[in-house]
């Protein structure tokens, strides 16, 4: 058997010239940053020919990874939000592993599992196989190459907020190249969809991630000016629908307490499944809405919306810039939060 350094394939026949015996190379040289990781490959025969590899019989990734997260933390739910998917999810991937390794990896016990023994010789071994692969995977991302940052971002925040700026992210760092995951709904960051998401959380603890504090935000109820001349007390608000946004009633009950209309019979409220629409319908005349004061300061500012009822109080939770920790020393993603840092 001969012993080289490069990337993991367990059993390979390579030809000359061709490019993975290039990169195999590559890493006995030691070129470029690739000397930083070394890989042991078992090869049969190396000569000239074609490039061929045994066929490997391995389980979906997405069942590796729900196993590695669910056995790591010994906990299906935690599991589930440490990887952004539900509880039933996770449960359906690990058992569909144990179908095809046609062996049980946990024992379901009351309120809590436990790996099986064959579950805890086959963790290590993934565990460690799926480390490689994020290794790796970074290394090359990390190779020159135009830089570019996806941000996960709500809709609102997005089109209210951070577009608005962003020209001068782009003038400080032209030379990254930033993309917008935007969504409607309520969502914990994903790192599959983006490098950074800028998220409203009162829980920043999920493992291996880091939350960085941008802001804790007072909440405002905003509305026409028409409607506003007649606000004069909390018990005009009965005269007026709250506007109510999915995700985000108990700001709107943090807010009527703290100004005084707990338990208003109010007019019918309509729906919204996002703030933009519901500010959109609110500086129409269609009635009160409450958010966050940055998302309408400008709107405040040039007397489209108005807020008539003074109040201090805070969102529960802060305004976070989260991403991966592995990845807190990459280029584009310590520039964008320095630069966000700042517009906060």
């Amino acid at each position: 058997m001969a012993t080289a350094r490069a990337v993991p394939f367990r059993r390979c026949r390579l030809i000359s010239g061709s490019p993975f015996l290039d990169l195999c190379q590559q890493y006995e040289n030691g070129a470029g940053c690739l000397q930083t990781i070394r890989f042991n490959v078992y090869m049969s025969k190396i000569h000239v020919g074609f490039f061929s590899m045994v066929r490997r019989a391995l389980p979906p990734l997405t069942t590796l990874r729900a196993f590695e997260a669910a056995a790591r933390l010994l906990s299906f739910k935690a599991a589930a939000d440490e990887l952004s998917v539900t509880q039933s999810a996770i449960s359906h991937q690990v058992a569909s592993l144990e179908r095809n390794l046609g062996t049980p990896l946990f024992q379901r016990l009351p309120g809590r599992v436990e790996l099986s023994r064959e579950g805890a010789i086959y963790f290590p071994v993934v565990q460690e196989a799926l480390d490689k692969i994020a290794i790796a995977t970074d290394l090359i991302r990390q190779t020159p190459a135009p830089a570019s940052l996806t941000v996960q971002v709500y809709v609102t925040v997005a089109v209210r907020w951070l577009i608005p700026r962003l020209q001068t992210f782009k003038e400080a760092s032209p030379e990254i190249a930033v993309n917008l995951d935007a969504s409607l709904l309520d969502w914990e960051f994903n790192p599959d969809r983006a490098d950074v998401g800028l998220i409203y959380t009162r829980a920043p603890n999920r493992p291996n991630h880091t939350y960085t504090l941008l802001r804790r935000e007072r909440l405002v109820g905003v509305c026409a000016p028409a409607i506003a001349k007649i606000i004069k007390t909390p018990e005009d608000l009965r005269h007026f629908s709250f506007l109510s946004v999915t995700g985000t009633t108990e700001d709107a009950a943090l807010w009527a307490s703290a100004v005084g209309a707990s338990g208003l019979s109010q007019k019918p409220s309509p729906l919204f499944d996002s703030n933009l629409l519901a500010i959109e319908a609110a500086a129409n005349g269609q009635g009160v809405v409450v958010v966050p004061e940055f998302l309408v300061e400008g709107d405040i500012a040039s007397g489209t919306l108005v807020a008539p009822l003074a109040s201090d109080v805070m969102q529960p939770g802060g305004w976070y810039l989260v991403h991966l920790e592995r990845r807190a020393n990459e280029k584009a993603i310590r520039k964008f939060l320095q630069w966000i840092q700042c517009q906060m």
